[in-house]
């Protein structure tokens, strides 16, 4: 699209949502924009006010724009990466995408492995933490910047536009906590719910999607349809409580099952539409979901990604302010208070979650230990050592509750988890949108003071306030975080689906530069036969292995 005065040039992947507000602002200052949408506006506010604009953006984007009088082209990415952007530089230029398929097309030299990357990722559980692809020479644009290409030059500077706040609100008393916290959750979701197609939404049942749900529901989106995940095999997952918060706004709620023989197939279809591995079984089930989302006519789905990394619910949150606490002084810890904290950090998750984050957090010989017997340390050939991670470091800031946030939402768990999101969505032409990802938010999340997020021994304390509050008092009060199981423990020790499995352990492998084919062998054996849970372990190196066989070597069509 170009702009009315035909000087700057888009392409644009991604929705602003607070685009009516902006067209307004920029109507008041005189500025003619053709046409309704979200990209015109975009368009004439960078035209307008140049990188400014990035500051006043609320959305997740992936765009390129080409400003003729300056020649010069500004790539750019959304605060937290949910929309990809890639790039090649090269003697012949610079070319760009939203996929590295796409510039494989054009320059097959770089369908290689991108060594490295790929070793980062089996050993230390990395996901697309750095800036590169898990192919040579294609990199990706960061989240939080942008990319300022100058072709006369031939030169490519990236810019950071946005960062996480500095400081913490420690003024805040609960009660503006609960009401701070509900005035921006509401409009975040206010203005994902503007669509000229139908919306609908995720829906565990847990804190995250239920509390969309209520908000959705208050925004006056009528009966909303709602997806859920259950397995073919029995199991169903998370569908009572699911059915619990369905009830309460009136929603429709569909069951989608996923079956365990279609596993494998759907694998090589996401490797090839993540293009790259993962490490996640729950891209399964989601496909799933987004598939049938599809079918029933709903484009646009609301989901609760980003919540746990930004308010504390995941065990290691829990344990660490447990930790900060007993290792801390005053009249404060009385051995009713220290029982309260261990009895809500049990009462929470379950006792095999809270003892094994104990352990973790407590002796690092323990964790070493269990990494050698399961991980991938105990893979690997005779003389290869681990690579040390290459996650950006995060300014010492707050207690270690918040340092650990900061760490997970920015680099070592949230971008993994986005972007497998988006690629599964974008496979069948699903727009999702996270309500928990609105910067405004983060920003205030980021602020907020842990005592507001792990409270009574209770986790993401203000978010089940707001749930209290809104008529899914049962939701709020769960102390059963389940996460989005996949019985994949029980899939891999199966004897279905064995092609990849022996291709691994078969020595033809690129893996077997560093992973030792015989350990692998018995490695599966184990956890075949009930010994060792190394599921975790397996399916990464499966998902790996899938991706190599479909994206490298092309053993099977696009």
């Amino acid at each position: 699209m170009h702009s009315t005065s035909r000087r700057t040039c888009i392409v644009f992947n991604g929705e602003i949502y607070n685009y009516v507000e902006l067209r307004a602002e920029l109507i008041n200052a005189g500025v003619v924009i053709a046409g309704g949408s979200d990209t015109g506006v975009l368009l004439e506010a960078i035209e307008t006010w140049d990188l400014d604009a990035l500051q006043r953006l609320n959305g997740m984007w992936a765009f390129a724009a080409w400003d003729s009088m300056r020649r010069r082209m500004i790539l750019c990415r959304d605060r937290f990466g949910v929309k990809p952007l890639y790039y090649r530089m090269g003697d012949d230029g610079m070319a760009f995408a939203s996929e590295p398929k796409a510039l494989l097309a054009m320059y097959p030299q770089n369908r290689r492995i991108a060594r490295d990357v790929l070793f980062d990722f089996l050993a230390n559980n990395d996901l697309l933490v750095s800036n590169n692809s898990f192919y040579e020479g294609i990199q990706m644009v960061p989240p939080g910047h942008c990319a300022i290409y100058e072709p006369d030059r031939h030169t490519l500077r990236i810019e950071l536009y946005w960062d996480y706040p500095l400081g913490i609100d420690e003024s805040m008393s609960a009660e503006q906590a609960v009401g701070e916290f509900q005035s921006l959750f509401e409009d975040s979701v206010r203005i994902r719910l503007r669509s000229d197609v139908p919306v609908g939404l995720t829906l565990s049942g847990g804190l995250d999607s239920s509390a969309i749900l209520a908000s959705s529901s208050a925004a006056g989106l009528a009966r909303p349809t709602c997806f859920t995940s259950t397995f073919g095999d029995g199991e169903l997952g998370e569908l009572n409580w699911a059915q619990r918060a369905s009830a309460v706004v009136g929603a429709k709620l569909t069951q989608v099952p996923a079956f365990r023989e279609q596993w494998m197939s759907v694998l090589r279809d996401v490797v090839w539409h993540m293009d790259g591995p993962g490490y996640s079984p729950a891209v399964f089930p989601l496909w799933c979901l987004m598939k049938r989302a599809r079918a029933e006519g709903v484009p646009v789905i609301l989901e609760g990604q980003g919540a746990d990394e930004a308010l504390a619910g995941y065990p290691q949150y829990s344990v660490l302010s447990l930790l900060e606490f007993l290792r801390g002084r005053g009249p404060a810890r009385t051995p009713s208070a220290i029982w309260s904290r261990i009895s809500g950090l049990h009462g929470t998750f379950s006792f095999r979650w809270a003892i094994a984050w104990l352990i973790r957090e407590t002796s690092p010989s323990m964790l070493q230990w269990h990494r050698s017997r399961v991980g991938f340390k105990s893979l690997l050939r005779e003389g290869i050592r681990l690579p040390m991670p290459t996650r950006k470091p995060v300014t010492p800031q707050g207690d270690s509750v918040r340092q650990r946030l900061l760490q997970e939402h920015s680099s070592s768990i949230l971008p993994g988890l986005l972007h497998y999101g988006d690629a599964v969505s974008m496979a069948h032409s699903i727009e999702t949108r996270q309500p928990y990802m609105d910067y405004r938010l983060v920003e205030w999340m980021f602020r907020l003071p842990t005592r507001f997020k792990i409270r009574n021994g209770e986790s993401k304390w203000v978010l089940r306030e707001y749930l209290r509050s809104h008529g899914m008092r049962v939701i709020g009060d769960r102390r059963d975080k389940q996460g989005y199981a996949t019985p994949i423990a029980e899939w891999l020790a199966s004897d279905e689906n064995r092609d990849v499995e022996r291709g691994l352990v078969s020595g033809a492998s690129p893996l077997t530069e560093w992973i030792d084919p015989k350990k692998l062998a018995r490695l599966f054996q184990r956890h075949r036969s009930g010994a060792l849970a190394a599921d975790h372990q397996l399916y990464k190196l499966i998902s790996t292995q899938t991706w190599i066989n479909r994206c490298i070597d092309q053993r099977e069509p696009a």
